[in-house]
Formats: structure tokens, sequence, C-alpha cells
């Protein structure tokens, strides 16, 4: 049996990069699936491959997580499947494909489309996923919110997808302390670097950024997932992982790095 038999788990932005990967680890651990994303054959083809790696095969729900409708939705086809949430996985996030030019490298000079269009999937879409799933998961699970070093470093063309995630430690910091009276732990996971996956459009990472951050596989984050999701965290909530210090430094030593338990009062 894996350390995940038995959960029902939500894994959002599952049809590629750290989605797919996280979910094709959490289904060889035996989790039971319901993957979210925007495009449904993409899932279908993650939802095989969960199936491949030992797992039963993943509900499928095509998700936009920026629709509150369709949060919805996603949480009641899970109820309606499983009766139950016990690990929830905000991973769903976009950038923007044009990073190489100079306006999207400095916040002054950002167009407001652009800006609005990450904050909608990035922050309030992350906020609906807690908005909707929070009440409906089962006492002691687990929400998992993707976030990136980019939104704690903030180097000087970080830009507005650093300033979302810098919003999602804020979030993640603030409700785990309101969830937990229902120990209910709520933590920030990012890969620990840059993984290029579709996340800044169709043609990949641009150069200068692998240049700067020589790109990760993104099972990187495999293993802290994993950790995240299963009984052995109990406890440990309000805190940032990354993937690839967990992998390097082991459990405990990351465990006790990580912010004491969210208080009750």
């Amino acid at each position: 049996m894996g350390v995940l038999e038995g959960k029902a788990i939500v894994v959002t932005g599952a049809s590629r990069g750290l989605g797919e990967a996280t979910a094709i680890g959490f289904a060889g651990e035996g989790a039971s699936l319901v993957l979210g994303a925007r495009t449904k054959d993409d899932l279908e083809r993650v939802a095989d491959a969960c199936a491949a790696a030992g797992g039963a095969r993943p509900l499928v729900v095509a998700t936009d997580i920026a629709d509150e409708g369709q949060v919805q939705d996603l949480v009641d086809q899970t109820l309606a499947a499983f009766g139950r949430i016990d690990v929830f996985v905000a991973n769903a996030g976009i950038s923007y494909g044009e990073l190489t030019e100079k306006r999207y490298r400095e916040l002054t000079t950002y167009d407001l489309d652009i800006v609005e269009g990450v904050f909608r999937t990035n922050v309030f879409g992350t906020w609906l996923c807690m908005k909707i799933a929070l009440p409906a998961m089962a006492d002691g699970g687990s929400f998992i919110a993707i976030g990136s070093e980019t939104g704690r470093a903030l180097y000087p063309g970080a830009g507005i997808y650093a300033i979302t995630k810098s919003t999602i430690d804020a979030m993640v910091t603030l409700v785990a302390r309101e969830q937990a009276p229902r120990q209910i732990r709520v933590n920030v996971l990012s890969p620990g670097g840059m993984v290029d996956t579709k996340l800044f459009g169709p043609n990949g990472m641009p150069e200068f950024l692998k240049q700067q951050h020589p790109p990760l596989p993104a099972e990187v984050m495999v293993p802290a997932a994993v950790w995240l999701a299963s009984n052995d965290s109990a406890g440990t909530t309000g805190g940032f992982v990354s993937g690839k210090d967990f992998n390097a430094r082991g459990v405990e030593e990351i465990r006790a790095s990580l912010a004491v338990p969210a208080h009750h009062g």
C-alpha cells in the first residue's frame, strides 16, 4: 500500500508540468485522484499516465480556476465520487510568454490586461480554491498551494508573476491560522527553481531565464508533495517547502526548519 492509499486528492493545473508530475506521483502512492485543468484532452492523457503508474484512473473535470462556478463543480464532483476531500493541490497558474520584452521586466511598464490576467488566475483562482474547497475538506486534511522562490527573492525583473506568488504566501500564512481549529494544514510548495513548462507560453521558458536559472525537471517536487499530502506531515502548517531543498536535506531537517504549527487563539 502506498502512503496515500484511501486519500481523495484534487490537483488543479494537472494537464502538464508540475501538476502532471504531482498527479502521477500521487497515483503511484495509491491516491484516489480528481484532475482539473482547462484542457480536457490533456487531462485524459495524464489520467492514463496515472493509471499506468499503478493507481485507479482519476476522475477528470475540465476546470478554469478563475471561474467560481467551475471550481464549485470540481469540488462537487469530487464529493459525489469519493464523499470527501482529504488533500487539495492548488497548482494551476499562469505567467506570460513575452518576458523578453522590456515592458514585462519592470512593474511600471506592464500592460494592464497582462496584470489583470495573471492576478485573475494565480491569486483570485487560488483564493477561489481556498474559499470553495476548504469548507468541504475533511478535518485533518492538507491544502497545498504552489508557490515560487521568485515571490520571496523579488529580484529586479521578477515581475508581476512574483507579486502573485508573494500574495499566495500571505494567503497561506493567514489561512493556515484560520484552519488550525480543524487541523487542516495549509502550506506552500515550490519546486525550488525554474521548471521549463508551458507556464511561459507555447515556446517554453525564455532563453535569458534558462541562462540565469538552469531549469529543473517537474518531478523535483514530487517527494515533498507526497509528504505534505500524507499523514506524516500532520501538524506542519503555514510553511514554505522547496522540493529541491526537501530532496537534498530530508524530511526531519525540513520539518524542523518550518514554521511552528498555527495557534488556535
